[in-house]
């Protein structure tokens, strides 16, 4: 038997849209051995929905390595442990997906290597930046070159900042938030996510995380998808009176990630609940710290 543990990802991070994603101290677990037919159980979050099937992106990864490699999977002992919330933007979908292929892989030798399961990934779940960091852990930017599939590199992270998880009880379907944005933006508004992206990533390395509520501004995608989340902006504004030093919708949301130092995490994950809260949304705060090497195998 194989086991291997994904952590969850937070993808865009304000104005790095489609670009940036970051790996999370906070797990699904795929346990794997190959059968002559799929059984599939689960515990934790989506149990219920997931027990008994055979159509799911784990599965399908996994039988995506097997032929990768060119050999037979006919079905296979599958068990997950569902630890990552299923609130949007936390990366679940990432993590079934790298969890079925990195499982395959390992079993089989490894005969393939982060990168070209970085590739299959996307493949399977068509957004970069969403896999990549359960890939290779950390800060990771990433894009599509005509030399190779992908080019990607990890950006130091600033160690003093926590992350803070801000959890309403709340489905925003990501299809739903990707079809909120227009084929084509403004120039002004371009130029303005490259610049905030650009000092986003200077900040990182520069280890100026005073610079992250300034860098972490975004004119592309949170706004529009604002109107799918009551108090989006509230919570933003919140989590800064409480003492986060940059706030971002994590991925497609609802999920509200916030940067914060260890002193301001309860403050800042409070808040923000409290003002779902008073929208009449269910919510929880977590805090987590970075993952920096992404899956492992226990």
């Amino acid at each position: 038997m194989v086991k291997v543990m994904v952590p969850a990802t937070s993808a865009n991070l304000g104005p790095g849209f489609d670009f940036l994603g970051l790996a999370l101290d906070l797990y699904n677990t795929v346990s794997f051995t190959p059968a002559d037919a799929w059984h599939v159980t689960a515990e934790g979050y989506g149990a219920a929905a997931l027990t008994g099937r055979s159509d799911l992106l784990v599965c399908k990864a996994l039988k995506r390595v097997f032929v990768e490699v060119g050999e037979e999977l006919r079905g296979g002992v599958v068990h997950l442990e569902n630890r990552i919330p299923e609130a949007g933007g936390l990366g679940t979908s990432a993590a079934a997906i790298v969890g079925g292929l990195a499982a395959a892989n390992q079993f089989l030798g490894e005969p393939l290597s982060r990168d070209d399961l970085l590739a299959l990934a996307v493949e399977i779940e068509g957004h970069p930046d969403n896999v990549a960091p359960a890939v290779f852990g950390g800060l990771v930017g990433v894009v599509k070159t005509a030399a190779q599939p992908y080019t990607y590199l990890k950006i130091p992270f600033p160690p003093e900042l926590h992350v803070v998880l801000a959890i309403p009880d709340l489905r925003v379907p990501t299809t739903e938030a990707r079809n909120l944005l227009p084929p084509t933006v403004p120039l002004t508004e371009a130029v303005f996510n490259l610049s905030r992206t650009g000092l986003l990533v200077g900040a990182c390395y520069a280890g100026r995380a005073d610079l992250f509520r300034l860098a972490m501004e975004d004119a592309l995608h949170q706004n529009r998808r604002a109107v799918l989340i009551p108090g989006f902006h509230q919570v933003i504004n919140t989590a800064y009176q409480k003492g986060a030093l940059g706030v971002a919708l994590s991925g497609a949301g609802p999920t509200v990630i916030a940067f914060a130092p260890k002193n301001k995490q309860e403050a800042v994950g409070a808040g923000m609940v409290a003002v779902f809260n008073k929208q009449g949304i269910e919510a929880q705060w977590l805090s987590v710290a970075v993952n920096l090497d992404g899956f492992r195998f226990v």
